[in-house]
């Protein structure tokens, strides 16, 4: 990896700046204890009940946190202690697999370390399917390792995974670019691929668009939507422009050319996430202006 790509992944974002708060102090370098910070102050919304948490007492809209200061003021409010203390499960706050990888992001890009967030899909919560799901990558000095924050024994026990989530072999996860890569070349069944009632290859298209957006450090919510994502929806066929678009992309970002994923991204307003964007918050459009 490049010097340049170094300093970039090393640095926040407007998505993964730490606020200035006291009880930020004391944050681990250590691996396994600064993922169990993480997995300490958020709970994933699909595993709740299976930590405790009654039905009832799910505070949903948390999981519409969009930042890293966000998510951070919200864990403060529920309780004031330093972020390093664990959580009671009902005093996390409520999220879904992207708010775990962001928060770890932001954690290691604090400590100096190179990390980014990446979305695709993984096939260990179920090896019939692939899911949406979003992990970290790290970079150790010598190639970038793939980390899911979320998976604690818990979910690991859960649904029998048998790798090392924390440094995960080729095959486990697929990056939005690699899936529709792999799709295209009808290497993989586009079918299977998406999450709810949303599969195929216009999901996979939204992913290959918010991976894309990842690698250059903008991290937003799975329902957001900007550019060129506005030109269809999960259940609909990919405009042939638009394909045409997106293997351009989904090469460029397999291809890991730091430099040339950056400029792409600021060239074309299609992918470049601007500051005023659409969210789907509960289904719903709302307009939503972001501070990037």
């Amino acid at each position: 990896m490049s010097l340049a790509a170094v300093d970039f992944f090393s640095s926040p974002a407007a998505m993964t700046a730490l606020p200035d708060h006291p009880a930020l102090v004391e944050i681990p370098t250590d691996l396994a204890q600064l993922r169990g910070v993480v997995q300490g102050l958020l709970i994933h919304r699909d595993w709740a009940t299976a930590y405790g948490v009654p039905k009832d007492q799910i505070r949903i809209d948390e999981q519409n946190l969009r930042s890293t200061t966000e998510i951070l003021d919200r864990a403060l409010q529920i309780s004031s202690e330093p972020v390093a203390v664990a959580r009671q499960p009902i005093d996390r706050v409520l999220c879904i697999c992207r708010h775990f990888t962001l928060l770890h992001t932001a954690f290691l890009r604090g400590q100096g370390v190179p990390a980014r967030v990446r979305c695709g899909f993984s096939n260990y919560f179920d090896p019939a399917k692939w899911y949406d799901h979003w992990i970290t990558e790290r970079w150790n000095g010598q190639r970038w390792v793939r980390e899911d924050p979320q998976i604690d024994d818990l979910q690991a026990k859960a649904v029998s995974v048998d790798f090392d989530p924390y440094d995960q072999p080729p095959g486990k996860f697929l990056s939005g670019s690699e899936a529709w890569t792999a799709a295209r070349a009808g290497e993989v069944d586009a079918t299977v691929f998406g999450i709810f009632d949303m599969w195929g290859l216009a999901f996979i298209a939204g992913n290959v668009l918010a991976d894309f957006a990842c690698l250059n450090k903008v991290e937003l919510l799975p329902w957001d939507s900007w550019g060129m994502g506005m030109e269809w929806g999960p259940h609909d066929t990919v405009p042939g422009d638009a394909t045409s678009v997106l293997d351009d992309v989904a090469e460029l970002a397999t291809s890991d050319d730091f430099d040339a994923i950056h400029d792409r991204y600021l060239a074309d307003e299609r992918l470049r996430v601007p500051e005023d964007i659409i969210s789907f918050i509960n289904g719903q459009p709302t307009q939503v202006h972001l501070d990037l």
